[in-house]
């Protein structure tokens, strides 16, 4: 999905590339910067269409929240790579409807996903510091299955993920994994929260339609909880699946 690309600007972080409206084409003076990471492995397969609505709802959702207005919302996907579907752009430039079903195939990359959400979302706060905008930030990865072809490591998640707040170009930074079907490696994710410094891990169960519209609202309200809490100094409470 490209969405106003002549007002884009496009940033490296290692190996990963990503994109963000230019600062100079933004309204307020404060954001904050929403990443939502979806598996598209090969055992998420069958789950294509529920796995689409989820992000549907969570952009339709934070679209009504009182702090629409001030969230930058970036959407990835990922297998044995990681894909950008477009980068951090103003909630009213996004038609949910033109979202598309992933093809699901490959292995599970979730070390490079976490890692690579995260460094963007670095440099792109500090792309705003520098021009005086205020910023917090909230990403948000949903999988399956455990780690298997990630060339960074937890260690490198860890670190990563005290680089923005550490060097004061976020305000505050939740890292949130959720696992869907997950149950058969529940403990190796649970690690990974715990080892790479992340801020929340919910198994979120099965993906029936009523626990992934359960997810659904979790994630928005996750989002303007973050977004409400911008400007108090630090991040929101974790909240309750």
């Amino acid at each position: 999905m490209k969405l106003f690309t002549d007002e884009m600007q496009t940033g490296q972080v290692g190996n990963f590339t990503f994109s963000g409206v230019r600062p100079e084409k933004l309204g307020a003076t404060e954001y904050t910067l929403v990443t939502l990471v979806m598996d598209k492995t090969g055992s998420v397969s069958g789950f294509e269409n529920n796995l689409l609505e989820v992000k549907r709802s969570v952009v339709e959702a934070c679209r009504k929240s009182p702090r629409a207005e001030y969230l930058l919302f970036r959407s990835v996907e990922f297998n044995d790579q990681v894909d950008e579907v477009h980068g951090f752009v103003e909630l009213a430039t996004i038609d949910a409807t033109q979202y598309r079903a992933p093809q699901c195939a490959g292995a599970t990359a979730l070390f490079d996903a976490v890692y690579s959400a995260v460094a963007a979302t670095n440099a792109y706060a500090r792309t705003l510091t520098d021009k005086d905008f205020g910023a917090n930030a909230i990403v948000i990865v949903v999988t399956d299955g455990d780690d298997n072809v990630s060339r960074q490591t937890v260690k490198a998640v860890a670190a990563e993920i005290k680089q923005g707040v550490r060097n004061e170009w976020l305000e505050s930074l939740l890292v949130i994994l959720v696992g869907v079907n997950a149950g058969h490696c529940q403990q190796k994710l649970n690690a990974f929260y715990h080892q790479g410094g992340l801020s929340q891990y919910v198994d979120a169960g099965s993906a029936t339609p009523q626990k992934l519209a359960k997810l659904a609202d979790f994630v928005s309200r996750s989002i303007t909880s973050q977004s409400q809490s911008l400007g108090s100094g630090g991040a929101s409470k974790v909240l309750t699946f």
